[in-house]
């Protein structure tokens, strides 16, 4: 491009170059060519410039939307902790209620340990007391065996005397004169 544009400015200067002297001339294709190399570094510079405006905003567009993502994981992990958060407070509702209840459990189990040992004591500190009703049971029960044989006996004993008396009248009136 740059031949071109010289070859054009030399045409134009040709015309010229006729009536002007060999230095005008050459000063004129030294400015054409100055003039030609300033506007290709203008349309250069308005590319790089372009260009790095381009690259300026791609940068701003990938670092929003690095940040958007970085905001939508921090967003996304904050949510996970807080449900982790809620689960955990969950579980440590549950391991107490858990506790408690065992807690609980083993109070019950200890109070009736006391009462049966308290019990226990008492039957100790007592045992005379029931080896004496034990043997006043069994006295009972002796004197009761005891009162039966009797009975038994009496009874029987009556029975005999009984035979025997009538025994006896029958003998006295078979003896006497008036039968």
């Amino acid at each position: 491009m740059k031949k071109i544009f010289l070859f054009i400015a030399l045409s134009a200067l040709s015309g010229n170059a006729l009536s002007s002297s060999l230095q005008d001339q050459l000063s004129a294709v030294a400015q054409a060519e100055q003039q030609g190399k300033a506007e290709e570094q203008k349309r250069h510079d308005d590319w790089v410039a372009e260009r790095n405006k381009e690259i300026q905003q791609e940068k701003q567009r990938r670092a929003n939307a690095a940040a958007a993502a970085n905001k939508k994981a921090a967003a996304a992990a904050a949510e996970r902790q807080a449900r982790q958060d809620k689960l955990d407070a969950e579980a440590a509702k549950d391991k107490h209620r858990d506790q408690s209840y065992e807690d609980e459990l083993r109070s019950l189990e200890i109070q009736k340990q006391k009462l049966a040992l308290a019990k226990e004591e008492a039957r100790v500190k007592r045992e005379n007391e029931y080896i004496d009703q034990e043997l006043k049971h069994k006295a009972a029960q002796t004197d009761v065996v005891q009162s039966e044989a009797d009975a038994n006996r009496n009874i029987s004993e009556g029975g005999r005397d009984l035979m025997k008396s009538a025994g006896k009248a029958e003998e006295n009136k078979s003896d006497s004169w008036f039968n």
